[in-house]
């Protein structure tokens, strides 16, 4: 019996050092603290639904490195241009509380390297609101565009989950009253 919709048996769509040059300030950013399975688990967390099934599925085939499918110039440009620089903003999201506290052997530490400082909860909590909403207006965006381009998407079924509150309306992830809620 085959298997369907083994997402997370393909590639990660985009890489820890992707994601750190499109959404990290500091470019010196340990990429091993943004693992393989963080970002597929964003993947699914916050592209999957906005995508489709479909369209997600299309693009784990197309960009797995054992495909023999070779993208159309329309799906490179769309991933450098559109998926890639929004998808970034959510890896950071997922990444933050790893980047910010470790679990070791001795439960949970900060990561507190020299010259710096803890943050408060609420300064992290902003951090993390402000990290989320870039990622839902570049997501905003990208399925505006999709939706204007479908003859170049074919995969891609016009959507309208999308909304104007920083959030999807079948999205396991959403932003209510200031609070992002999973």
């Amino acid at each position: 019996m085959p298997v369907n919709n083994n997402y997370l048996g393909y590639d990660p769509l985009i890489s820890a050092s992707e994601v750190i040059g499109l959404a990290f300030t500091n470019q010196n950013t340990d990429a091993t603290l943004i693992s393989n399975n963080l970002i597929q688990m964003s993947e699914l967390a916050h592209m999957k639904l906005p995508l489709g099934d479909a369209f997600y599925l299309h693009l784990k085939q197309i960009y797995d490195a054992g495909s023999t499918t070779t993208p159309t110039t329309e799906e490179n440009n769309f991933m450098s241009q559109w998926f890639k620089p929004c998808f970034a903003w959510f890896v950071r999201f997922e990444v933050i509380n790893e980047i910010q506290d470790n679990s070791t052997s001795s439960g949970i530490v900060s990561a507190i390297p020299d010259f710096s400082k803890v943050v408060t909860p609420k300064e992290l909590n902003v951090y993390k609101q402000d990290t989320y909403r870039r990622g839902n207006v570049v997501l905003q965006q990208m399925i505006a565009f999709l939706n204007d381009n479908t003859t170049d998407f074919p995969k891609f079924k016009k959507n309208t989950d999308v909304d104007g509150s920083c959030g999807s309306s079948r999205n396991s992830v959403s932003k209510q009253h200031g609070m992002i809620i999973y």
